[in-house]
């Protein structure tokens, strides 16, 4: 999932991060990712993709249809900005998305950690993007949840997306 995962992520805010996130190795149960310290059941119904990764596997996706018009993202990373509270890490990926949107922000739970998200809904296009990011308790990692969808699918993937939030878990680093 690494292979530009991250930058993808980042920096992109059309469907081709999504096309992206629907390669893979498929996988149900639970994603547990020792190296990232989280893990998150898969929903019965849904299935899990594993990215070949050409470096340490940070996360995972979840397809919500075969098009990849909707799909969940869930990854940890190394805090390397530094931010002190999930407020400021909102607020850092809010600004790098393009300008012209218009977005909420919110206070929510990532598993059980206090997090803050975003719902980013972009001016003359369909796509909405939100995510909510909480920091390990010691502030080592941020971990992030990303849903990309569009206006059509957003209520029924909101849904799957907040079964993916209480589905966190903080898991010890190996």
């Amino acid at each position: 999932m690494t292979y530009l995962f991250l930058i993808l992520f980042a920096l992109s805010t059309d469907s081709d991060w999504k096309n992206l996130q629907c390669k893979g190795e498929f996988f149900s149960g639970r994603y547990v990712n020792y190296a990232q310290g989280f893990s998150v059941g898969i929903p019965l119904g849904l299935k899990g993709k594993r990215g070949q990764a050409a470096g340490p596997e940070r996360g995972f996706s979840i397809p919500l249809s075969t098009s990849c018009s909707g799909v969940i993202v869930v990854y940890g990373e190394a805090n390397s900005l530094e931010w002190t509270n999930p407020d400021v890490a909102v607020t850092s990926k809010a600004s790098d998305r393009d300008h012209g949107i218009l977005f909420r922000r919110y206070r929510t739970k990532l598993g059980r950690l206090a997090a803050a998200g975003a719902t980013i809904r972009y001016r003359g296009k369909s796509d909405i993007d939100e995510f909510v990011v909480a920091l390990r308790p010691g502030g080592a990692l941020a971990y992030t949840a990303r849903l990309g969808t569009t206006q059509a699918r957003y209520r029924r993937d909101h849904e799957r997306f907040l079964d993916i939030l209480r589905r966190f878990r903080i898991e010890p680093w190996r």
